[in-house]
């Protein structure tokens, strides 16, 4: 079976709608996004960035990395409601892929109500028509993807934003992180064979298991893309478990609790980790390993936590990828998703 992943023409056959196609257009979607015109006045003094599931992806790129290197108050909100603390003062970034997801529209209704600034990243639906009838700043992506396949569109317009707001430089740096970007993606292509390909091992390695993904707080957005990445593209089941937190609960799960042979514990290990932080990442692999957990060990390449973080997303993405192919499965459509909208009207 694992040779299969070698055989181009047959993973085409079974992505028929060309998720390999979409997700590996991640640098061109950057280089093209990060281009944008949009003016954002500056003197805000926060910033709330809103959106769900694959469309607030690239918020929590950005608002980690701003909690490291910025000054303004950050966060990501994925709800109906917007925080207490959002008002005239706040810069509020409504982020929705289709334009019309009803929580981001909710959020919108109610920024306005709170004369928060307004901005806007959709490729159309309900928010680009208030967009347009109320003269908000506003990116418009490109329709007909899947929210998880426009990462490289909406975190560019997202960087493009506040680096216009004069909150962060983070899009001078994505700019600068191409070239290793386009490496990572070489290095997963389906043109590199299983043995010089980490995404198809890591696939190999993780097929018939239920992965529980862990990392550091510091590249936390890659570990919660490995999940929410295998949980669409490849149908299976799959956590995520930040450190340290999880040394103080799900710890005890695994070494004090019954073993569950197809529960697989995987480690997003990071190079810009240092310190406490590296010291909490190694002792928690050590009592996993001491205890028989086997888990798996990924060694993120980078040398800062934001290319940690953009090259480790590749990297999942692929596995995620190869998981699907190695079930027969197409990674793209999401029906139960699909049906739960339904369900809300």
């Amino acid at each position: 079976m694992p040779l299969m992943l070698d055989d181009v023409d047959a993973l085409a056959k079974i992505d028929s709608v060309g998720m390999l196609r979409q997700m590996t257009a991640i640098a061109d979607q950057l280089e093209r996004s990060l281009s944008s015109e949009v003016r954002i006045g500056q003197g805000a003094e926060k910033l709330c960035l809103c959106g769900l599931g694959g469309s607030a992806m690239g918020a929590d790129v950005l608002c980690d990395h701003m909690e490291k290197t910025s000054k303004v108050m950050a966060s990501v909100i994925r709800d109906v409601t917007l925080p207490g603390w959002v008002d005239h003062e706040t810069l509020v970034i409504l982020i929705s892929s289709s334009g019309n997801t009803r929580e981001t529209v909710a959020m919108y209704e109610e920024a306005r109500r709170r004369n928060a600034r307004v901005a806007i990243i959709t490729s159309g639906g309900r928010l680009q028509k208030l967009s347009e009838e109320r003269g908000d700043p506003t990116v418009l992506v490109p329709a007909g993807l899947q929210p998880r396949a426009a990462l490289g569109h909406l975190l560019g317009a997202a960087a493009s934003m506040v680096g216009s707001a004069g909150m962060s430089s983070m899009d001078k740096e994505l700019r600068a992180m191409l070239p290793e970007i386009r490496k990572e993606l070489q290095a997963c292509s389906p043109q590199v064979p299983l043995e010089r390909n980490l995404a198809k091992q890591l696939a190999v390695r993780l097929q018939d298991k239920i992965p529980f993904i862990y990392s550091s707080r510091g590249v936390r957005p890659a570990g919660r893309r490995w999940q929410t990445q295998i949980n669409e593209n490849s149908k299976t089941l799959c956590l995520y478990g930040e450190l340290p937190e999880a040394d103080h609960n799900q710890v005890v799960g695994w070494v004090d609790g019954i073993r569950r042979p197809e529960c697989q514990p995987v480690f997003l290990k990071a190079p810009s980790d240092h310190g406490m932080a590296a010291d909490i990442v190694k002792a928690t692999i050590s009592i996993f390993e001491d205890f028989g957990l086997d888990p798996v060990i990924v060694d993120l390449a980078g040398a800062s936590p934001l290319e940690n973080i953009m090259r480790g997303m590749v990297l999942g993405d692929h596995v995620s990828y190869y998981l699907a192919m190695l079930k027969g499965v197409d990674p793209t459509p999401v029906s139960s998703i699909g049906e739960l909208k339904k369900r809300l009207g």
